[in-house]
């Protein structure tokens, strides 16, 4: 390949991942300590809002090592808006398949999947939003889920 040839495939390798980029409104992913999800312990995200007019998708994102017991992860997400509006939601995330394969991605022990919670929601007051999610397992310490999300995107 010619150093033109290169050069115009660098470049429209760099316009397609801008472009996949541009629908994310908010992503935003926390470690979890060591691996260990304390039952007392919740994760919150903050998400500013201004455009009330347009329509987001909402994705939870969960990764977790290979040696995680279950098959699935029951998650209690909490939303508070800028009013003081409250809703609670209870969300079971199926990581594995009823043959134990892990679902999403994977690499190196890790797997990584995109859950949706939400299409097509409409934030109606601009503000802070916050999500809180615990997990809802019965152990006081849940091992090997090592990473939480949260990725808003515009609804195409």
């Amino acid at each position: 390949m010619n150093r033109f040839a290169g050069s115009v495939m660098a470049v429209m390798m760099g316009i397609l991942f801008a472009a996949c980029g541009q629908k994310d409104f908010y992503l935003r992913n926390v470690p979890i300590e060591k691996g260990v999800w304390s039952a007392d312990r919740f994760y919150r995200f903050e998400v500013p809002v201004k455009d009330t007019v347009s329509s987001y998708n909402i994705y939870l994102q969960v990764r977790n090592d290979g040696r995680y017991e279950y098959s699935n992860l029951w998650l209690f997400i909490r939303t508070n808006s800028p009013t003081g509006a409250n809703l609670r939601d209870t969300l079971e995330c199926r990581l594995a398949d009823e043959q134990g394969r892990w679902q999403g991605r994977g690499s190196g022990g890790r797997f990584s999947l995109e859950i949706p919670l939400r299409y097509r929601v409409r934030f109606p007051n601009p503000g802070i939003y916050i999500f809180e999610i615990d997990q809802g397992m019965r152990n006081k310490e849940l091992k090997y889920i090592t990473d939480l999300g949260l990725r808003i995107e515009k609804a195409g």
